[in-house]
């Protein structure tokens, strides 16, 4: 009997669509490395039998699709056949993720405040020490000149994990990753701290002390494909002091250099 594998795709913004597996090849290029009858049920479920461990060793042992996992791990400085399509997937299922958590675990917080918590528990940096805790700077496939320096290819290749699981073992199983690398955060959170954006907290700081607002300035502009292509400096030139901060955008490289500028000189307001 001939089974029909369907999976869930996520597309932006948290809105699914039904598909068959022989389209969520050719919609994520992953031509070669999934076939259509390659998931039976007990493959599906591999995960259901245990919690998947946030040891990368274990996690490798528990794929079904070793080329998938091979895929999310080949960084495009390596290969033309690298992760960002699965990048892509994965950045949109951790926010999904995060978002459902955060909805069903704090009920009396407004959506300004949920987005926020949002904001810190998928940002760059905090994907990459998640990236760093199972051990992707070791698995990583990268080409001549390419380094694990560059932190951003950590959390972007989390991404992609977080994709190829998903493709390899459904929504429910990703999130029972997910759960695991983000248990301990989510019992430390702790929302009602001020979780103002930097711009917006160094800008408060400079107002009450009577100073002109802080100036952003774009410095370089790197080639789409360089992960950090955008670098900022943030700077208040009464106090003649200043930052500089990278990001995949321009508005995350100027937060980078304001938050960098309020560690060094604003740590205690």
């Amino acid at each position: 009997m001939t089974i029909e594998t369907t999976v869930w795709t996520v597309e932006l913004g948290a809105i699914f669509q039904r598909k068959t597996l022989s389209e969520e090849v050719n919609l994520f290029g992953c031509t070669g490395v999934l076939s259509l009858n390659s998931h039976t049920s007990n493959e599906i479920n591999v995960f259901n039998n245990l919690l998947v461990s946030s040891n990368f060793k274990k996690l490798k042992s528990d794929f079904n699709n070793k080329a998938l996992l091979d895929l999310a791990l080949t960084h495009k400085s390596a290969s033309k056949n690298n992760n960002e399509r699965l990048e892509f997937l994965g950045d949109a299922i951790i926010n999904f993720y995060v978002a459902e958590k955060l909805f069903e675990t704090y009920i009396d917080l407004q959506e300004g405040k949920l987005t926020q918590l949002r904001a810190s528990l998928v940002s760059r940096n905090f994907l990459n020490s998640l990236g760093l805790s199972i051990g992707l700077s070791q698995e990583l496939r990268l080409g001549k000149g390419e380094s694990t320096e560059n932190n951003s290819i950590i959390g972007n290749t989390l991404e992609a994990i977080v994709g190829a699981i998903f493709l390899d073992s459904g929504l429910e199983n990703t999130k029972k990753f997910l759960d695991e690398l983000y248990l301990e955060k989510f019992a430390n959170l702790q929302p009602n701290l001020d979780s103002r954006d930097s711009k917006s907290h160094l800008q408060e700081i400079l107002q009450k002390k009577g100073l002109p607002l802080p100036t952003y300035q774009l410095m370089d502009q790197g080639p789409k494909y360089i992960d950090d292509r955008f670098v900022s400096t943030c700077s208040s030139n009464d106090l003649a002091i200043s930052a500089m901060g990278k990001g995949k955008t321009k508005k995350i490289a100027e937060q980078e250099a304001a938050k960098l500028l309020l560690e060094e000189h604003f740590k205690n307001e």
